[in-house]
């Protein structure tokens, strides 16, 4: 008899307390997301998931800089996932102790290459680093109209280009970062910041983030930029006169995304990686953000059909380029002062 008064009382116990398995139910919480990619692009893919599933969210837009520093150094908790931006930036939190291990059934058809080993974070997209060029703002300049269009980052560093190109800041940017890394590994890291600071010297400004070089260069504040091919096919698309080049041996992303410590709603998380591997979700997507899928059999955007993968830097490693981010940063900030 008074080893069932224990149990009842326990329970009990268990009821005032809010001991997990009374209150784990679904929960009415909102799904808090950064979102490393573009906000409309992550907007629709999140109202995509809410119909869906009935789940309500809370959108945050971040670049991979600022996702970094708040989930990193200021250990900033109550997000549950983040969705996008390049795998060096989930392999630091992984490394940082941040992330949950999920392993979604869905990325059983991914390849190896787009997923982490361990089932830590997924590859959701792939895309390549590019100079992007405004054509009808080539033609109106007199010191450029007769010069050709570059394609290698060397071309950019031309005197009559100097303030007439940008790129994307290491510190801030994923897209910015991935041109750092990837140059130090083909390179070397001195090389690498050597060949970035003269780009430096060369642009207008360093944006913040990957997609304002790409939107500058649309509207014709700057008559070339650095970003990720994607986001100057948008503009593209749109009918902006834009002409882009994958340099040699180019650095690129596998875009991912993984499932945080600290949130709340850790089961919904998991449904959202579901759902944006689906093959349903992920040709929608790519036919949307112009960017290479990671699950196989799905056609790319026809502006990407001439894009030639094989010139890509095959080597370049986003674990390496995780490990050793606070280094080369490093150097760079010392470079530039």
């Amino acid at each position: 008899m008074w080893k069932k008064g224990i149990i009842i009382l326990a329970l009990l116990a268990c009821v005032f307390i809010g001991y997990p398995f009374y209150t784990a139910q679904t929960s009415s919480q909102p799904l808090k997301v950064y979102v490393v990619f573009q906000e409309d692009e992550g907007r629709a893919l999140l109202e995509k998931f809410k119909k869906s599933t009935d789940q309500s969210y809370e959108m945050i837009r971040m670049s991979s800089g600022e996702a970094s520093y708040h989930l990193i150094a200021m250990n900033k908790s109550g997000i549950d996932v983040v969705l996008g931006g390049p795998a060096d930036l989930h392999e630091q939190l992984k490394n940082n102790g941040k992330l949950l291990r999920y392993a979604s059934p869905m990325r059983d058809n991914i390849p190896a290459q787009y997923k982490d080993k361990d089932g830590y974070w997924t590859g959701i997209y792939m895309g390549a680093l590019s100079i992007g060029v405004n054509q009808t703002i080539w033609r109106q300049d007199a010191q450029l109209a007769s010069l050709p269009l570059p394609q290698r980052y060397e071309d950019l560093l031309r005197p009559e280009l100097k303030g007439k190109i940008e790129i994307p800041d290491p510190e801030t940017s994923g897209t910015g970062y991935t041109l750092l890394a990837s140059l130090a590994q083909q390179r070397g890291e001195d090389e690498a910041v050597r060949l970035m600071l003269e780009l430096k010297k060369q642009s207008s400004s360093t944006t913040f983030s990957g997609i304002t070089s790409a939107q500058r260069l649309a509207v014709g504040d700057v008559a070339a930029v650095v970003s990720f091919l994607g986001d100057q096919l948008r503009f593209t698309n749109s009918g902006y006169d834009i002409r882009s080049y994958i340099p040699p041996q180019a650095g690129w992303e596998i875009g991912a995304v993984s499932v945080l410590k600290g949130g709340n709603n850790a089961d919904a998380a998991k449904k959202l990686i579901d759902f944006v591997l689906s093959r349903e979700v992920q040709t929608d997507y790519m036919n949307t953000a112009f960017s290479f899928p990671v699950l196989p059999g799905i056609t790319v955007h026809p502006l990407l059909s001439p894009v030639k993968l094989e010139n890509l830097l095959a080597t370049y490693r986003f674990d390496v380029a995780a490990q050793h981010r606070e280094s080369l940063l490093g150097k760079w900030r010392s470079a530039k002062e």
